[in-house]
């Protein structure tokens, strides 16, 4: 049983990492994404006649 349940663990431990791999790009992606539309909401605010409408 030690020997099945050390393989499970093994099994499960690359799942998660890859799984926290691909959680950890998802969390930077939104991050970015999140300060380019705060950036460009502050120089909207700032200087609103240089500003073009990007959508």
């Amino acid at each position: 049983m030690s020997a099945w349940l050390s393989a499970a663990n093994s099994m499960t431990g690359a799942a998660r990492g890859q799984m926290m791999a691909e959680m950890s790009k998802a969390q930077t992606q939104m991050m970015k994404e999140w300060q380019q539309l705060w950036l460009d909401a502050w120089m909207g605010m700032w200087f609103p006649s240089t500003t073009r409408n990007k959508r």
